[in-house]
């Protein structure tokens, strides 16, 4: 009976840890967002009418501002320190949990979501970005497409799906709704309205260089064809003479001006002007140049020393 009851025990306290989740580090899975001064409802998962309140581990006793009507706990002109966690119990047992969490969402006016995509292809995610000082937990979802709930990846971002039609003209904007809560139970929401062609930044384009001759290529992740979704490149290029950076242009042959040592590319869609992409690395195009020739010369020393062998048999 005792290993039993030690087994109940840590039941109990498992279950108990779980209900009374924390607002620092998470989202509780049961909450409501308040304003102040306004009143709240809260109601027990149960038909049992005979339940107690507790508010940080402090029983509730009815008053002015508290009303308990069975398994309804009525809160009047929420106040700062009213924010936490309400549960409700039966029998010594907890039943159910609500946070209350003050809205702060009228009082935030710097925020915003800045969102990009690489392409237009619904197989490829939106990559969002949410921040507010203050709040330790975010997370977003695309309502629009009805997606779940997504927390930031390990690069900071959001990353959200998307069932746009790549080949298809779009009828109706992107919602993005982001959350956020606080380790003082402040909470907030934003909303984020775009079509997808508005945020389209693609990656970086695949660059070679050959004798100064530049060979593109669309990021992988480009939309194809290439032809419905062209690209514009700009090129910026450094001189050989004093490493001045500078855009330039090729020739008909695709090369680079002389005296061109390095050479760096960024695209974006013809159409649509979109953002442009980043920078690709620099290409050293004086070092290519100087490997070619000492691989000719190397060619051509083999090909010299192989007829001399002819000769000499």
């Amino acid at each position: 009976m005792s290993r039993m009851s030690s087994a109940l025990s840590a039941i109990c306290i498992v279950f108990l840890g779980i209900m009374r989740v924390s607002a620092v580090d998470t989202f509780p899975k049961k909450f409501v967002a308040v304003q102040m001064n306004s009143d709240v409802t809260l109601h027990c998962d149960t038909t049992d009418q005979d339940v107690t309140w507790q508010y940080d581990s402090d029983e509730l006793e009815a008053s002015e501002d508290i009303r308990l009507e069975g398994n309804k706990l009525i809160l009047k002109r929420i106040e700062e320190e009213q924010a936490g966690n309400y549960t409700c119990w039966r029998n010594n047992e907890i039943v159910d949990y609500t946070y209350v969490l003050l809205d702060m969402t009228s009082h935030i006016t710097d925020l915003t979501i800045n969102c990009t995509a690489e392409t237009f292809n619904c197989t490829f995610n939106i990559s969002c970005n949410m921040n507010q000082p203050a709040f330790n937990y975010f997370r977003l979802r695309n309502k629009r497409d009805n997606s779940n709930w997504v927390m930031p990846s390990e690069d900071g971002a959001f990353h959200l799906t998307h069932s746009t039609n790549p080949y298809a003209e779009e009828a109706k904007q992107l919602e993005v709704i982001g959350e956020a809560v606080s380790s003082s139970d402040r909470y907030f929401k934003i909303s984020h309205n775009f079509y997808l062609r508005d945020i389209i930044k693609p990656a970086c384009p695949e660059v070679s260089v050959n004798k100064r001759k530049v060979n593109l290529a669309p990021p992988p992740t480009w939309a194809k064809p290439t032809s419905y979704y062209p690209l514009d490149h700009e090129i910026q290029c450094k001189n050989l003479d004093d490493g001045k950076e500078k855009p330039c242009d090729l020739d008909h042959d695709n090369k680079v001006p002389k005296g061109t040592s390095e050479l760096r590319v960024r695209c974006r869609d013809s159409l649509l002007l979109s953002q442009w992409s980043d920078w690709t690395p620099w290409h050293n195009v004086h070092k290519n140049r100087r490997n070619n020739r000492k691989e000719g010369k190397r060619m051509g020393r083999k090909e010299t020393a192989k007829n001399g062998k002819k000769r000499d048999s």
